[in-house]
């Protein structure tokens, strides 16, 4: 998601919830998969969060609907709580601050390595998830 995502890592998919790496699309409109493209639907595993150059943080989603950032290394770095709404997915960082609040992201369609561009709902900024496991 955000000099969160890098010193919170994620709060994207922080692959997503803040950060202050330059984003991916020139757009302040996020990028809608066209009719037919089925975007991808993250759930509980491991995520890298970058560009297609670098891997900014790392995030795990757990089935109980928390997450933990991470730097790109593993040291982690924050966290809280995440859900899915509709199309998008949901990170509220733990604390207060303003850069704990709640963002949401849409993501796109799986490229052939399994990595999607995920794009934070009200602002331009994008990020490439990589799922690690799941």
């Amino acid at each position: 998601m955000m000099m969160a995502l890098r010193s919170s890592a994620l709060a994207l998919v922080a692959v997503l919830a803040a950060c202050d790496a330059p984003a991916d699309q020139p757009s302040d409109i996020p990028e809608v998969p066209q009719a037919g493209e089925a975007t991808f639907q993250m759930g509980p595993g491991l995520y890298a969060v970058g560009d297609e150059n670098a891997t900014y943080a790392r995030t795990r989603l757990s089935a109980d609907g928390t997450y933990i950032d991470m730097t790109a290394e593993g040291e982690e770095v924050g966290g809280g709580t995440w859900t899915t709404r509709s199309d998008m997915i949901c990170f509220d960082p733990v604390g207060d601050g303003e850069d704990k609040t709640e963002r949401c992201w849409t993501n796109g369609p799986p490229d052939p390595d399994g990595s999607f561009l995920s794009t934070r709902v009200d602002a331009d900024e994008s990020y490439r998830v990589t799922p690690l496991e799941n």
